[in-house]
């Protein structure tokens, strides 16, 4: 499966000294698969750290053991697989990564638990990367189309079809292998997994009732400004518990939180957050509603989700070190999308109809005839 993102990580792998490549991303978001398209089959060890087998390898932290380790694999490269599940096996890979230049690529589904692992055991040494579901790019690509990266618009009358099941659907890699009658029940069940296995595993609590309330409340409000203090009361959470699930919810790659932006930064309400989904097919589960797209009364929040998120993703797949968030002013001004680099700044409105206008000059109006741009 091509993958934007892929070269990047082929190149630095070919280093003399390679960085520790960690891979993160939602569950089944194509991490595992990724990385074995990075190394040559011969060249790849791998450990899945969900078998409690694959990790006892690693576990032993003796000195005698981890140089016959590294013997036993030298001049291959070590995937491991939900490397948070031991996040103790942090110092065993910086001790083979700095004293027999083992090289090392991690894959892991909950960052949270990784940071713990992680701490500053790994500083300096890893690159990290977030792997989104797929762009419009490699839905294309996977599909046997050609992709001509230097045109404003490629494959316009395919993507304006695609962009439909995209935005009920969303992109994630098994739906592309999916039937179309086989999409709603896929998505039920990765929702059920998310929220039952990996947020309660990592919050240690056994309220899933509780947690799938705010969560779906949170779709219900993508794009728009989160209210903590709302939010606390239809769950009855703490507001302290809330924001913890943000957090989570975050780290697991499920949501992405958008922060104002502004040149000026009296102007921005600063204490405004926005939340939109990685996944429109995750956060369509979540509300219960896969109705068609000329059906939905929710179009502008989708359009804005899945515009928000393509912007995202290629600013973190280029490395380009641009923030992207919005504006709101005190006065209630707003601007859906702001993506830039101090006053070096684009500004976008997102609409479903063919007349959206903006007050603000300079600002490039988004609606379904041109969205697919800033998807691929």
């Amino acid at each position: 499966m091509y993958r934007q993102i892929r070269e990047r990580l082929s190149k630095l792998l070919k280093l003399p000294r390679p960085p520790i490549i960690l891979i993160l991303g939602m569950r089944q978001v194509g991490k595992t698969t990724l990385a074995k398209q990075l190394v040559p089959v011969q060249k790849l060890v791998g450990f899945n750290f969900d078998l409690l087998e694959d990790r006892r390898e690693l576990a032993i932290q003796e000195r005698h053991h981890l140089a016959s380790v590294a013997n036993k694999y030298a001049g291959r490269i070590i995937l491991i697989d939900e490397v948070q599940k031991m996040p103790e096996v942090t110092a065993v890979i910086k001790h083979l990564y700095d004293n027999y230049g083992m090289k090392f690529i991690l894959t892991g589904s909950s960052e949270l638990r990784i940071r713990k692992g992680v701490g500053d055991t790994l500083t300096g040494r890893l690159h990290e990367v977030r792997l989104y579901p797929l762009s419009l790019e490699e839905i294309n690509i996977q599909s046997g189309l050609t992709f001509d990266k230097s045109s404003e618009f490629c494959n316009f009358e395919e993507n304006q079809q695609l962009i439909l099941d995209y935005l009920i659907f969303g992109s994630l890699p098994q739906i592309q292998n999916l039937k179309v009658e086989e999409y709603s029940d896929y998505l039920k069940d990765y929702v059920n997994s998310l929220i039952s296995k990996d947020v309660l595993e990592i919050a240690g609590t056994r309220k899933p009732g509780q947690v799938y309330t705010l969560a779906r409340l949170l779709a219900l409000q993508a794009g728009q400004l989160v209210n903590l203090n709302e939010l606390a009361t239809l769950t009855e959470f703490t507001r302290e518990r809330v924001y913890r699930y943000l957090d989570i919810f975050e780290q697991l790659g499920m949501i992405v939180r958008a922060k104002p932006i502004s040149t000026n930064e009296r102007e921005a309400v600063t204490r405004a957050t926005k939340i939109y989904f990685t996944d429109l097919g995750v956060r369509n589960a979540l509300v219960g509603d896969f109705s068609g797209w000329h059906l939905r009364i929710d179009r502008g929040q989708l359009l804005e989700n899945a515009v928000f998120m393509g912007i995202k993703r290629r600013v973190e797949y280029s490395q380009t070190g641009e923030d992207v968030g919005f504006f709101r002013s005190e006065s209630g001004a707003e601007i859906d999308i702001v993506k830039g680099k101090g006053r070096n700044q684009e500004l976008f409105e997102v609409g479903v109809g063919k007349k959206v206008r903006s007050r603000t000059a300079g600002v490039k109006i988004i609606n379904l005839e041109n969205a697919q741009k800033y998807l691929y």
